[in-house]
């Protein structure tokens, strides 16, 4: 304990504040040369890179940008303070004791611990209270700060699946989370008392299986174990129940439990694009380990898959995506234009060539988009009116089944249209001017002329008769063919904006691909998030709740929104210009939202998670009366 404060204060003494302190010497288990070189060269030293010391075991946290000036000055950081990353190294803490073949072992397997000797980071304190104002808002999700922000976004997306995808996260019951009062804040992570458990049936050879088993002592290595899950297990639990009052978690919670590949591709990432695929994944993989699940069941909710064509000369190659993103300059007046230009021709050409690779193939229920921040590389033209994001979306339309059948056939009928269109408008201006005179002006000028020579004399001669005659019968046929050009013109355009618009189906296009049964439900807009700090997020019953967030982090505010129009109205501000954090948008199939009367059953099923509820209401209730006292 003193060694620990005395560190602290040589580190403070050298003008560095007192959190980075914190989170430096931490991360270096306490050495106090390794943590003033991780500060000044933001490197750890070679023996933390998953080097086992006894029985602890040490592996590097988050990557955390601190500026390494030349000119570095005692008391430059304070300026850093509010945007580090305070992450801690992964150490395990066990208490064994002797265990017998029918007794349930009881390890306490902690990572990521920080000591009970220190003072936790600024960041982490909130001012909001712990329980809710409102038993029926959903549970906050806090972000980390700024330089941590792509954590943040895995937090959101955690928050989403929690709530959409509970039948599947609350489907493993681990018997006990080994509840911890201070789970929320993702200071430390404490494995359950059960795990997963690999066998391999010699009968079937490679066929392996698992079960849930208690964990034990030697169970001290849990990259093999589904830490994601654990933590996931924890927010759907207080998310779906109708009782908890808990307000608000941390991000850090998903952060605390990457594995060293995820860990590895955030320190590489700039752009939330390149990393939350791996997130995604890892999710997928702690699932898919536990026992009872379909082969797929898992990734099926979250990847889809593509055609896209590698060049010219070779057939369409098959992809997996978990996501869809967009540069600014990307940008276009809605998002089912933006998706046109990565999946249809460009029809405007009018040459005939419909493109025949870029499909979508499967399409999971749920889809993820982002649109990147603007960068220095970045060129957007402004759009005035930003971006149009459905409520309702229907990305079946981009399907090679639907392209086959219905966008195609579109496709052409645009192609021929335009090339019409554009040749109306040419005999249109044929028969308005020749050699850059108005033709019906000059009929109307001579028949003008020629009716009031008529009247000066009493009359027009034989002459003058017939040819007002014949100008008449000009100027009416020219007249005629003037109206049928422009009435098959204006046809044209109708039917362009209407039954063959692409950039607006939900004219036309969707009803005629529901008729030809090629799509069936709308995907619903479930998330939006303009930055971990401003975003909305729906229950599965509609209601669409903003949660906004002090810049700092250390408190927050959440209401009802009055309807899906708020969220589209602020979404179209956001991308009026390139926006500085990551959009993202989350989409689900409306046939696969749980009803929450399935969801609670699972939850009442899962005896892990369920007691974890009960521990966690039963501290905000002692909470609660502790502060009626203190009043």
């Amino acid at each position: 304990m003193n060694d620990n404060k005395n560190s602290v204060k040589s580190i403070v003494d050298m003008g560095i504040p007192e959190d980075v302190a914190i989170d430096a010497l931490n991360r270096v288990n306490g050495d106090l040369e390794a943590a003033v070189n991780f500060i000044f060269s933001n490197e750890l030293p070679d023996n933390n890179m998953g080097e086992s010391v006894g029985n602890e075991k040490y592996t590097t946290s988050e990557h955390v940008n601190i500026s390494n000036d030349n000119n570095f000055q005692a008391g430059d950081l304070s300026e850093v303070m509010n945007v580090s990353n305070y992450g801690y190294d992964n150490r395990f803490e066990t208490d064994s004791g002797d265990l017998s073949s029918d007794e349930v072992s009881d390890p306490e397997i902690v990572e990521n611990d920080i000591s009970n000797n220190l003072k936790l980071p600024a960041y982490n304190i909130v001012k909001h209270e712990v329980e809710k104002t409102s038993l029926s808002d959903p549970t906050v999700v806090m972000p980390l700060p700024h330089n941590s922000i792509i954590e943040s976004y895995f937090g959101l997306f955690s928050m989403f699946i929690s709530i959409y995808l509970p039948h599947l996260l609350l489907k493993p019951d681990f018997k006990d989370l080994n509840y911890d009062n201070e789970w929320y804040n993702g200071l430390k992570f404490v494995a359950p008392k059960f795990g997963i458990k690999v066998h391999n049936e010699e009968s079937l050879k490679d066929d392996l299986h698992t079960s849930i088993e208690p964990l034990t002592c030697v169970d001290r290595d849990l990259d093999d174990q589904p830490k994601l899950l654990w933590q996931l297990q924890k927010l759907s639990t207080i998310m779906n129940s109708t009782m908890s009052e808990r307000s608000y978690v941390s991000s850090k919670l998903f952060s605390l439990c990457l594995d060293r590949n995820a860990k590895m591709k955030l320190q590489d990432a700039e752009h939330l694009y390149e990393v939350l695929p791996s997130f995604i994944k890892y999710l997928t993989s702690n699932l898919e380990m536990c026992p009872d699940f379909r082969p797929d069941e898992i990734r099926n909710e979250l990847i889809s898959s593509a055609y896209y064509l590698p060049s010219d000369d070779e057939p369409p190659v098959k992809t997996l995506l978990t996501l869809f993103h967009f540069l600014p300059d990307e940008y276009e007046s809605n998002l089912y234009k933006m998706f046109n230009i990565l999946l249809y021709a460009d029809d405007e050409d009018g040459d005939g060539a419909i493109d025949e690779g870029n499909s979508l193939n499967y399409l999971a229920p749920n889809l993820t988009i982002i649109f990147d921040e603007i960068d220095e590389l970045s060129s957007m033209t402004p759009l005035p009116e930003g971006v149009s994001i459905p409520l309702e979306f229907y990305p079946q339309l981009y399907t090679k089944e639907c392209k086959d059948q219905l966008i195609k056939h579109i496709i052409g009928k645009r192609q021929d249209a335009q090339k019409e269109s554009r040749q109306h408008l040419k005999d249109l201006n044929s028969l308005k001017s020749f050699q850059g005179k108005d033709i019906l002006k000059f009929l109307n000028s001579t028949l003008d002329f020629l009716d009031r020579d008529g009247q000066r004399q009493n009359g027009l001669t034989e002459g003058n008769g017939k040819l007002m005659e014949g100008l008449t019968d000009i100027k009416e046929q020219l007249t005629k063919k003037k109206t049928e050009k422009m009435n098959a013109y204006k046809d044209l355009t109708q039917k362009l904006n209407t039954s063959w618009n692409l950039s607006n189906p939900e004219v036309s296009i969707i009803a005629t691909a529901k008729k030809l049964g090629l799509i069936d439900e709308p995907y619903h807009l479930s998330m939006a998030v303009m930055s971990p700090n401003l975003y909305y997020i729906k229950k599965r019953d509609g209601t669409w709740y903003l949660v906004q967030i002090t810049e700092n982090g250390d408190d927050f505010d959440i209401r009802k929104c009055s309807s899906g129009v708020e969220i589209q109205d602020c979404v179209r501000q956001y991308t009026r210009h390139g926006s500085e954090t990551p959009l993202m948008f989350v989409y689900t199939k409306e046939g696969s939202i749980p009803d929450d009367d399935s969801v609670q059953k699972i939850l009442e099923a899962n005896t892990g998670c369920l007691q974890f509820l009960k521990d966690d209401q039963k501290l905000l209730n002692e909470m609660v009366m502790n502060e009626s006292d203190d009043v």
